[in-house]
C-alpha cells in the first residue's frame, strides 16, 4: 500500500469535496481525484461514495479510516 495515498484518503474523509482537499494539500483536485482512485485500487473497494454535495466515506472507507 502506497502509504502517501492515506495522506489523500484522510483529508478527503475530513473535508469531503476534491477541491477542499486539494487546497488543503496544496495540490490540483486531480491529483487527489488520482491518488483516492490508485488507493481504491489497492484495497479493492470503493472508499467514496461520490455525490453532487461532495465525498462520502463507505463503509469499506470507515473501516480503513478506523486503522490509520
Amino acid at each position: 500500500m502506497d502509504w502517501d495515498n492515506l495522506r489523500y484518503f484522510l483529508e478527503l474523509s475530513r473535508s469531503g469535496t476534491l477541491v477542499n482537499a486539494a487546497r488543503r494539500l496544496a495540490v490540483d483536485h486531480t491529483t487527489v481525484a488520482r491518488r483516492i482512485q490508485a488507493l481504491e485500487s489497492q484495497v479493492g473497494a470503493p472508499l467514496f461514495a461520490r455525490e453532487p454535495g461532495g465525498h462520502r466515506l463507505t463503509e469499506a472507507g470507515r473501516r480503513l479510516q478506523s486503522q490509520v
